[in-house]
């Protein structure tokens, strides 16, 4: 350790203490991938246990040109949370309080290290919902979805998580602490300021702390896990479905995923896998007679309409949770793709099928045999894409990405629905943005940190 990196550390712990830093294995021992070991590869762990501490070090570190990566849950995997030799980690996760729960305001003010099932959990307690919901939701943070705008599984409910922060607490790269923490539906006082610090990967600044709109907990949950023999006659269920209010999930899984997920575990197999097109398909709502009745109505159509060849309806909470681990099979394609690349692209969703043999038809031809799932959250436009190659997918990621993200092109597709670029999809952003909006974009970003001193490597 050099005589700089030593002050550094020292001062440092005069802010957060023993508690506050990590050094050594237990740095090393994290990982900044969800789903591989990256350790950090910088000297320290920062944990501030206040918006005052977290000011404080990032004017440390600004007054030094120091590098930092902010980390939340870790769960993301476009590799934002990846740190370098140069850099070290301040992590939110001491600072993880529920502040309040607001049932006649409907809000949750929190801190940005509580993980979006914890907070989750207290809602609840007040028989309210915060609808954001993912299959990492035990271990994201509100800090960190609130960085990426992370979607998850009801987006076609109740949006993005942009759509459910009010307001939040933000500090800056030279520690100037920004509060914007509205707790109203209605406030049009000057630039909605939270909207910098949404989606933006952390490289504008580091959120601490949040305001979250809430729902009152749906009373019912209706699922059914359905087979169908064409592309079309999943349009055609998507569109039925939206006419109901109660609608709160439309997950769409073409055969290759869902074969492989019910190949591997029987418990995830509720019909035969010989169809293209498997749907998961929720309704949330308040009138047991009424849901019931809604949710009968749509199947009886659909089947009276051809359009679904097999169904299984959960008939308790247990079956509901069963249907729904069909669709979260994500350890099964670890554990049978890997290594595999992942994308999370947005396209038209009247032709996300086309996308999706495209793609297929792209890596064949470029790479010969791949293995290749899809599945998504269509009602959003939302698709999901694993690609393995061989061995040597890893060595190749940067070949099996421009061989996609071109398809995403041809298509007019996003780069990017809810995952974020991070640092993996950086090289393509200038090809999936306009050169205005990207300019933009910079001059942003130049006036807020001008020296990088946040989340470096992220997004441009």
């Amino acid at each position: 350790m050099t005589s700089t990196e030593a002050t550094l550390l020292s001062d440092l712990h005069s802010i957060v203490g023993d508690r506050g830093l990590l050094t050594g294995t237990d740095v090393t021992l994290r990982s900044c991938d969800p789903f591989r070991a990256v350790p950090p590869e910088g000297p320290a762990i920062v944990r501030p246990a206040s918006t005052g501490e977290l000011s404080q070090i990032m004017a440390l570190c600004h007054a030094r040109g120091q590098r930092v990566v902010v980390h939340g849950g870790r769960t993301g995997v476009a590799g934002g949370a990846y740190a370098g030799p140069a850099e070290i980690v301040i992590s939110l996760e001491r600072m993880a309080r529920i502040v309040e729960i607001d049932p006649v305001g409907l809000t949750a003010t929190v801190e940005a290290g509580a993980t979006v099932e914890a907070v989750q959990n207290a809602a609840m307690e007040q028989g309210l919902l915060y609808p954001i919901d993912l299959g990492a939701k035990g271990s994201a943070t509100i800090g960190g979805t609130i960085a990426t705008n992370a979607g998850g599984n009801r987006v076609i409910r109740w949006g993005m998580t942009r759509q459910n922060v009010l307001g939040l607490e933000a500090v800056l790269s030279d520690g100037t602490i920004v509060s914007a923490m509205n707790r109203y539906l209605k406030n049009n006082t000057g630039y909605d300021v939270k909207q910098l610090f949404i989606g933006s990967e952390g490289t504008l600044g580091v959120v601490s702390r949040a305001v979250l709109k809430l729902v009152a907990q749906p009373r019912t949950q209706l699922v059914a896990f359905l087979s169908l023999s064409s592309f079309q006659a999943v349009l055609d269920l998507l569109v039925r479905a939206r006419r109901l209010q109660q609608l709160s999930a439309f997950e769409v899984m073409w055969q290759d995923y869902y074969a492989m997920v019910a190949g591997h575990d029987a418990t995830r197999r509720p019909v035969d896998p010989s169809q293209p097109f498997y749907v998961l398909l929720e309704l949330m709502g308040f009138d047991e007679a009424a849901d019931q009745a809604a949710f009968n109505s749509l199947l009886e159509e659909a089947f009276d309409a051809g359009l679904i060849v097999d169904a299984v309806a959960a008939t308790s909470l247990k079956q509901v949770g069963e249907l729904w681990r069909v669709r979260e099979g994500s350890e099964i394609l670890v554990r049978e793709m890997a290594p595999f690349i992942s994308f999370d692209i947005s396209v038209d969703i009247r032709r996300a099928d086309a996308f999706a043999q495209a793609v297929r038809q792209a890596l064949t031809t470029t790479f010969g045999e791949v293995k290749i799932v899809t599945f998504g959250h269509l009602g959003d436009s939302n698709l999901h894409i694993g690609a393995h190659i061989g061995s040597d997918t890893l060595a190749r990621a940067h070949e099996i990405e421009a061989t996609v993200y071109a398809v995403v092109r041809q298509f007019d597709g996003a780069l990017t629905a809810e995952h974020g670029i991070g640092q993996m999809k950086r090289d393509f952003l200038p090809d999936h943005v306009d050169a205005g909006a990207l300019t933009l974009m910079r001059r942003v970003r130049d006036a807020l940190d001008g020296t990088r001193i946040i989340n470096h490597d992220v997004l441009f």
